[in-house]
């Protein structure tokens, strides 16, 4: 059952609020991924094919796949506006359909959440992964407001967020290890309350540095990276 309507979601990005969180979003999971041209990359649970377009745009070799079928349509629709060649497919967390060992790095940016078994997701993660791979998870810190206004929405309006699994930094930290990933490290971003107005989100923008050298695991945004084992 689709979760999401791909106009909407892209549309959120294009607001105010969506335009500043996706940009200190982006900038946080690749400073952390340190995606090479030549590699081979994977976006689990890719949505629209925002972060796998970036991907490719960086010159690595990508794959993505999302098991709602508007997403992923919408997804190849805008590879092919950009001219991009990207493996796009359906498929499901728990049983993906690569090879052992087929990506340098795999990012999932805003799905595990909503992934129906989190430890399997992570499980076939590592296993499509080469030995010493990175894997490198965006979620929605449950340490946050951003996550406890979703909740308080949720008791009064029917929203794809009475499904999501909010994540804390040791919970999330937990859950790789559990799964057999090593060198686990988190930072967070999006310190500022989701409101969208661009005179607030300005301001709010100068507070980040600060915020994350003075609150490190308050960020309503969790960028978590881990490595499979040699």
């Amino acid at each position: 059952m689709a979760l999401w309507n791909p106009q909407d979601y892209d549309s959120w990005y294009e607001s105010p609020l969506g335009r500043v969180s996706g940009a200190i979003e982006k900038s946080l999971i690749f400073s952390i991924a340190g995606v090479m041209p030549g590699e081979t990359a994977l976006d689990a649970g890719c949505g629209t094919g925002i972060y796998a377009i970036e991907l490719a745009r960086m010159g690595a070799h990508t794959a993505g796949f999302d098991n709602d079928p508007g997403m992923l349509m919408a997804a190849r629709a805008k590879a092919a506006r950009a001219g991009l060649a990207i493996n796009l497919l359906a498929a499901d967390a728990a049983a993906m359909p690569f090879g052992d060992g087929s990506f340098d790095v795999a990012l999932s940016v805003g799905a595990l959440c909503f992934f129906e078994d989190m430890d399997e997701a992570l499980l076939e993660t590592k296993r499509v992964l080469r030995p010493g791979g990175r894997c490198v998870i965006g979620a929605l810190n449950r340490w946050s407001a951003w996550a406890l206004l979703r909740r308080i929405k949720g008791l009064f309006k029917k929203t794809v967020y009475e499904r999501a699994r909010f994540l804390s930094p040791p919970r999330l930290k937990a859950a790789l290890t559990k799964a057999g990933f090593e060198s686990v490290e988190f930072s967070t971003c999006l310190y500022f309350l989701p409101i969208n107005s661009s005179r607030y989100l300005r301001l709010a923008e100068r507070l980040e540095a600060p915020s994350r050298l003075l609150c490190p695991n308050a960020g309503a945004f969790i960028a978590a990276s881990a490595r499979r084992p040699l």
